[in-house]
Formats: C-alpha cells, structure tokens, sequence
C-alpha cells in the first residue's frame, strides 16, 4: 500500500493492464509495466510514473493499430492529462532562466 492516494490508484491501474490476456500474450509490454510499476512503488513519484506509463502506453497503441488493446487506450486515457501537466512544468521549468 503506497502512502500516496493517487500514486496507489495509479499502481492499481498500471496492475488491471499488467493482469489484462491481451497483454500477457506481450512480454516486452509486460516487462516494461512492471519496471514501471516498480519504479512507482519504490519512488512514489505519481507525476513521473504516470507520464512513463502513458509513453509506454502511446508506444504500444502504436503498435496494436490493427488489433487495439482494450486496456491500453484506458490506461493512456487515465494518465494523459497528468502527463501534459508534468511535461507542461518540466519545460516551463527549463525556459524559465530565458524569460
């Protein structure tokens, strides 16, 4: 149990793709998952581990264009805005001296 509301939700939603069928048929996908998740649980940096989990999730949509995972547009749609809010702060954060 992670000390984090949103970083526990998170670890939940990473963890209904990781145990999705579809995606176990995937072991670069899976492998990718828990490396992340893992990460999630060790750092509990919700921001950092939902923006890895959407680029992840970008990559294999890509990936699964002709046979679309279920799972994976749900965990791209729940890790999309948190994604844009982080990478919105990290780039206003390094052009800041410029301003």
């Amino acid at each position: 149990m992670l000390k984090n509301e949103k970083a526990e939700r998170l670890f939940q939603q990473i963890s209904a793709v990781y145990n999705d069928p579809e995606v176990a048929k995937e072991p670069e996908l899976e492998a990718k998952l828990l490396a992340c998740a893992q990460e999630l649980a060790k750092e509990e940096n919700y921001l950092l581990s939902a923006t890895k989990a959407n680029a992840i999730m970008v990559g294999a949509i890509r990936t699964h264009m002709q046979h679309p995972i279920k799972a994976l547009n749900t965990l791209y749609t729940q890790t999309a805005r948190t994604s844009e809010y982080y990478w919105g702060v990290a780039v206003a954060s390094m052009l800041s001296p410029i301003w």
